[in-house]
């Protein structure tokens, strides 16, 4: 076993170093080949030695938010790529990496973790795996195109208002957004915290889950119904969709019924009429971070991310209260109209990913609509994983299971009953 993680990860830099400068740049924030054999070397003594790893051979990617003992934790930004090196790791870091993780670089990502869509001024943008000049999601891009290139088995990130599902959705790999407080957050560098949650990607839902049960230090086992009762909401995640996903979307609730589950419409209008509270919230929060810096950052930073933290100016003391206040009631709402449900189910995203061109184009509407659907669940404290849809070319993930705050468990016991469908 040992020869061959040694050979897979000689493999996987080999891959990574025959790359064009200008996508290893647009992938990796930072990949140190000498450090990662160093580590693969260490974790081979520790397996020699008997130690029980249970993600021993698995390498795993690392958002530029998470902090690595002697590493730069840059948050994609000109900003921040000064500062000290971090003294230890973050709390999820240093979990996996005692679970026998090789942490295999650490990859780019949206200036502060601010954009659905991946765009990085900076490193650059990578392309979706699955289409060549397709975006690859953000705010985690790089972490998701490691998993979808096979360079890595799974990668951490961090999802504000999608920024791991939209990046599985735009590469066909499995992501999940798990309830806010999981996974513990020291050492992850902040944009919202009301919203900003710790999580994983990966290439297969076992590995999805052990990669969450590590970095939660917890156990996520439920019974798994042979038959759902899923919700289709209306009035949110479905309104408003392109025809090629409303199209995706009646094959895959066709597919569920045929396969025996139960999907009921359920009435979620005061969620959808939410939508925008995110923006004030999120925006609110990143201006209290940077606040400091602006002048900065309307130097060196990215024009697009510093005008979404502007938006926060704009805003009155009663317009930012109600905003909040608003967003418990609606919290409240949506626990009630889940009663009784396994899982909602919707697509992950409104329409499929555009082009990086058409998105430097028209960012302000384009990167709305790939956090419209996921930004939902941040806005309802929810949970959801975004999975593979079957039989579908590219193989986007646009099947999205949402569960209410602390439903992680059963949400996974949803997916294995899924995947049998």
């Amino acid at each position: 076993m040992t020869a061959a993680f040694r050979n897979k990860v000689d493999a996987a830099i080999a891959r990574v170093g025959a790359l064009p400068e200008a996508t290893r740049r647009a992938i990796f924030t930072e990949f140190t080949p000498e450090r990662i054999r160093a580590e693969a070397d260490g974790l081979i003594a520790r397996h020699e030695a008997g130690e029980e790893l249970p993600l021993f051979g698995r390498l795993v990617s690392v958002k530029d938010l998470y902090d690595e003992a002697g590493q730069v934790t840059g948050a994609g930004s000109r900003l921040l790529a000064s500062r000290v090196p971090a003294s230890r790791d973050a709390v999820a870091v240093a979990r996996l990496r005692k679970a026998g993780a090789l942490m295999f670089g650490r990859t780019s990502m949206s200036e502060f973790a601010y954009s659905g869509v991946g765009l990085n001024p900076h490193h650059g943008t990578p392309s979706s795996v699955l289409a060549d000049g397709v975006i690859p999601g953000g705010s985690s891009s790089g972490g998701a195109v490691t998993v979808a290139m096979g360079l890595t088995d799974a990668a951490i990130g961090t999802d504000t208002g999608g920024s791991l599902r939209i990046p599985a959705a735009a590469n066909g790999i499995w992501g999940i957004k798990p309830s806010q407080t999981l996974v513990d957050s020291t050492g992850v560098h902040p944009l919202a915290p009301s919203f900003d949650t710790a999580g994983p990607m990966a290439c297969d839902a076992a590995l999805l889950r052990q990669m969450l049960e590590v970095m939660g230090a917890t156990e996520l086992s439920a019974p798994s119904p042979r038959q759902l009762r899923l919700a289709i909401p209306e009035g949110a995640f479905t309104d408003g969709l392109s025809r090629d996903v409303e199209a995706l979307f009646a094959a895959e609730t066709a597919r569920l019924r045929d396969a025996g589950h139960r999907l009921e419409p359920v009435d979620m209008h005061e969620v959808g009429e939410g939508i925008g509270l995110n923006r004030i919230i999120v925006s609110v929060e990143a201006h209290r971070i940077y606040c400091d810096d602006l002048e900065k950052l309307a130097e060196i930073g990215d024009p697009r991310v510093l005008a979404r933290i502007r938006f926060a100016e704009t805003l009155s003391e009663e317009q930012i209260a109600e905003a909040f206040a608003r967003r418990a009631e609606i919290v409240a709402a949506f626990d009630r109209s889940m009663a009784g449900f396994d899982a909602a189910l919707a697509p992950a995203l409104m329409q499929l990913p555009p082009s990086i061109t058409e998105v430097e184009a028209d960012f302000d509407r384009l990167n709305a609509a790939m956090l419209r659907n996921t930004s939902l669940v941040n806005l309802v404290n929810g949970c959801a994983v975004v999975m593979p849809t079957a039989d579908l070319t590219p193989e986007w993930s646009m099947t999205m299971l949402i569960g209410k705050n602390r439903a992680d468990a059963a949400l996974f016991a949803a997916v294995d009953s899924l995947k049998g469908a």
